[in-house]
């Protein structure tokens, strides 16, 4: 099979259709994650497969897709000659007690595209685009499956020092990360 080249490009809000995920493969086998057991953080056994339906893909467009850019904010896809097979999602309104932040809404690539790169590309952009927004750290809260954190971890992220209250509401278990954006 011929290596494609995979394009990146902003989405903009004329073009979301509920049905644009339809072929996105959120399927994730999840076996251990990080819970917080005595005050300690530990990773934990506790399997269950996470997969979107095509009704949660269908939200995730209407809803997440839609606030996100009516905000300001900026989706990022990746495409394999037209088909999506990774996004992110970064909110345009700045947060903390400084404005520090900017929230990495979402990032996902597609079970079948996932050890190539596409995420790393996708978390890279939106750090650009933060930056020039005026945030010092990108703000992630992220699923807690032991792969997921290892992949936020290896693009240098560490436990955020404030915590989006928000956030912990909605996903209890999410590890709330921050990334310091390079300056220079």
């Amino acid at each position: 099979m011929l290596e494609r080249e995979i394009k990146f490009r902003r989405l903009v809000i004329g073009e979301l259709n509920p049905e644009m995920l339809l072929p996105f493969q959120r399927y994730q086998e999840v076996n251990r994650v990080w819970r917080v057991i005595d005050g300690e953080r530990k990773l934990v056994s506790e399997p269950f497969v996470d997969n979107w339906d095509e009704e949660t893909k269908a939200e995730i467009v209407e809803q997440d897709f839609k606030h996100c850019l009516l905000g300001g904010g900026s989706v990022i896809c990746a495409e394999d000659n037209g088909k999506l097979v990774g996004f992110s999602s970064l909110l345009r309104q700045l947060f903390g007690s400084e404005s520090q932040y900017a929230d990495l809404m979402q990032l996902h690539v597609s079970a079948d595209y996932r050890g190539k790169g596409l995420g790393k590309a996708l978390f890279a952009e939106c750090a650009r685009q933060a930056k020039v927004w005026g945030a010092d750290k990108l703000y992630i809260s992220a699923h807690s499956a032991e792969e997921t954190v290892a992949f936020y971890r290896a693009m240098g992220c560490v436990d955020a020092l404030e915590i989006n209250k928000e956030h912990v509401e909605r996903e209890p278990f999410d590890c709330q990360l921050e990334y310091v954006l390079n300056k220079g």
